[in-house]
């Protein structure tokens, strides 16, 4: 599991030199581990590597995962929803999500504001904007994230700290920089409309084919899975 090691080297290697071109810095790019179909194995080798943020797509793979690395003495790892989550599904992350990513609906934003003040915490969470506009893609229209992102933050025990897109698939990294530019430019006008820098402090971007390019326009969060875990185990 030592190729982990040496994967993330690289990785924060590539990511710091993404930020040079940028003028940016490294400190201000979580990498986020990706752990979907991945072994509670894997997860934890990634962890001991240096991760601390771990997504999951499926609440109860999160939740399993969870469970053994807490076992196993893990227990500062930041935990995140990365996938389409259903509203009957929020009860079981909303005591200790560190951030729900794929906030689609009001009604999904209330649901999660409800199970957070059960849980009297405060929730954050990205707004999840189908940038392409995909009918294969979850997430909200560009157009229609204004009107959402002023709902969400009238409400109680939930926080909105930005917003996540995932862009069409391509084999080259450029063609993914036209969607992360729009990103960047939906989080600026939302803010020039008058919410809070607090509200838009994250973008969500970048997997492991354009996790580069991503940072280059301002990538907060890179969603990383095979670049950091290599092969999917059989």
């Amino acid at each position: 599991m030592n190729q982990i090691s040496q994967h993330l080297t690289e990785i924060r290697q590539r990511i710091a030199a993404a930020c040079r071109r940028a003028g940016r810095q490294p400190e201000q790019v979580t990498i986020l581990a990706a752990t979907k179909t991945r072994s509670v194995r894997e997860v934890q080798a990634a962890v001991e590597a240096g991760i601390s943020h771990i997504g999951e797509n499926y609440v109860q793979e999160l939740l399993t995962k969870k469970e053994h690395l807490d076992q196993a003495g893990y227990t500062d790892v930041a935990w995140h929803v990365i996938g389409h989550l259903q509203r009957n599904k929020v009860k079981y992350v909303a005591s200790f999500c560190h951030l729900i990513q794929s906030v689609d609906s009001l009604r999904l934003a209330k649901e999660i504001s409800k199970r957070a003040r059960q849980a009297d915490r405060t929730q954050p969470v990205l707004i999840e904007v189908n940038i392409s506009g995909e009918d294969t893609k979850f997430g909200i229209r560009p157009e229609e994230v204004a009107e959402l992102a002023a709902q969400v933050v009238q409400l109680d025990n939930i926080q909105l700290q930005g917003l996540m897109t995932m862009p069409p698939y391509s084999d080259d990294p450029e063609d993914s920089r036209p969607h992360f530019q729009k990103l960047a430019a939906l989080s600026q006008q939302l803010m020039d409309g008058g919410l809070p820098p607090a509200t838009m402090r994250h973008l969500s971007m970048g997997m492991s084919g354009d996790y580069e390019v991503a940072v280059e326009e301002g990538a907060t969060i890179v969603r990383l899975g095979t670049v950091l875990f290599g092969p999917r185990e059989d």
